[in-house]
């Protein structure tokens, strides 16, 4: 006798060589439903992990996670709150001078952000794809770098000189000067393909000082990176900090960082009721087949196997089907992933220049592959046991 049995009957039941070719059609579909789904939520979370990879490179790289001031963004070096040193979460602080200003040229006139740079600062010297650039600005000498989308706005090139206009926050009604202006020199253009592109400027830290008219060992505040940005826990940090104004990444991109959740979520949302159709052909066509194999239920009851065995048959037969599925979901996923170029040709096909990464996290298709299963074993238990409540005698009563 084959052994275990209700492992055997299972598998003939879902295929043999005698099995009528509609039953084998509607076999090969159901597998392919879940293959489909499955590889469809695998791709798709993928392609929401590489957009928030994407987010938190091109857009959290160029803006600090969290800024430390106080109200008038003047605040002296030796305010600096020591405890915030304490939380896990910090991977790097800085000082740092920055201040909106009007930047204006000879053709035109702009809203800009200056920036004051020195060897502490140590990430604008390394994500500007500018070399050398403390060298480039050096102290007492007006240089500036800004970037390419400004300069086209401003129509300006290198060696040219711009205007920055600082408007200030109290009118001196004895002088009547409400503004401080300087001349300073282009030496270079970035380019971070970023929308700081658009309206920052980089200066030496000295020379923005004295634009500003900062005292000595005074600063704008203190710029604050964090190891994994996404995670920020703002509560936790304001009671660290008392008397100071904590400003967090999410008051700039905090609604293009929801709208990005969101989209995440609809879309597992479409893919999840397709996957939901898959399981529930499943749940149908094992309904189907109980009722059709009721003869041979009886017969299998009256010939002495136990209920559990019988209720087994039909959770092994429906739940293989859902495990076949998931894995050539995951395989025909996993190939279209590594196949990037195949797979993003596709995507354009809807979608215009798109270039997002996409990452495969294993535990989000362990998670996928799990819960797809346990939904399919979990709707066979209903036809399953509609299976052992059936009668023996009443059903063999008219053969």
């Amino acid at each position: 006798m084959y052994k275990p049995i209700s492992f055997f009957i299972a598998l003939r039941y879902l295929w043999n060589t005698h099995l009528p070719n509609f039953k084998k059609i509607i076999t090969v579909l159901s597998i392919m439903g879940m293959s489909i789904s499955s590889a469809s939520l695998i791709i798709i979370i993928s392609i929401m992990n590489g957009s928030e990879e994407n987010f938190k490179k091109n857009i959290l790289s160029f803006i600090p996670h969290l800024i430390i001031t106080n109200k008038n963004q003047y605040i002296k070096k030796s305010e600096f709150p020591k405890n915030i040193l304490q939380l896990n979460n910090i991977e790097k602080v800085s000082d740092f001078i920055s201040k909106e200003i009007i930047v204006k040229s000879q053709n035109n006139i702009a809203m800009a952000e200056i920036i004051g740079i020195d060897n502490t600062n140590y990430y604008y010297k390394n994500n500007y794809n500018t070399k050398n650039i403390l060298d480039i600005l050096k102290a007492g000498y007006y240089n500036i770098i800004i970037g390419e989308q400004l300069a086209k706005k401003l129509n300006v090139h290198i060696g040219d000189r711009l205007k920055l206009i600082l408007l200030s926050n109290k009118n001196n009604f004895f002088s009547g000067k409400i503004f401080n202006q300087c001349t300073f020199k282009i030496v270079s253009f970035f380019s971070t393909q970023n929308e700081v592109d658009y309206y920052q400027i980089l200066m030496n830290k000295e020379d923005s000082l004295d634009f500003l008219n900062y005292s000595k060992n005074y600063i704008t505040g203190w710029r604050i990176w964090l190891k994994n940005p996404l995670s920020l826990d703002i509560h936790q940090i304001k009671k660290t900090v008392d008397n100071l104004i904590i400003l967090d990444w999410k008051t700039q991109k905090g609604e293009l960082f929801k709208m990005i959740k969101i989209e995440k979520y609809i879309m597992l949302f479409l893919f999840f009721l397709i996957f939901l159709v898959a399981v529930l052909n499943i749940f149908i066509i094992l309904t189907a087949h109980v009722i059709e194999k009721k003869n041979t239920i009886a017969v299998l009851k009256t010939q002495g196997l136990s209920d559990w065995k019988i209720m087994l048959i039909f959770i092994i037969f429906g739940s293989s089907t859902a495990i076949i599925g998931n894995i050539l979901g995951t395989i025909i996923s996993i190939l279209l992933i590594i196949q990037n170029n195949f797979l993003k040709f596709f995507i354009n096909i809807f979608i215009d220049e798109i270039n997002i990464p996409i990452i495969v996290m294993p535990y989000q298709v362990f998670f996928i592959n799990m819960i797809s299963t346990f939904f399919a074993i979990f709707l066979t238990l209903y036809p399953s046991w509609n299976a052992v409540r059936l009668k023996p005698a009443r059903i063999l009563s008219n053969e």
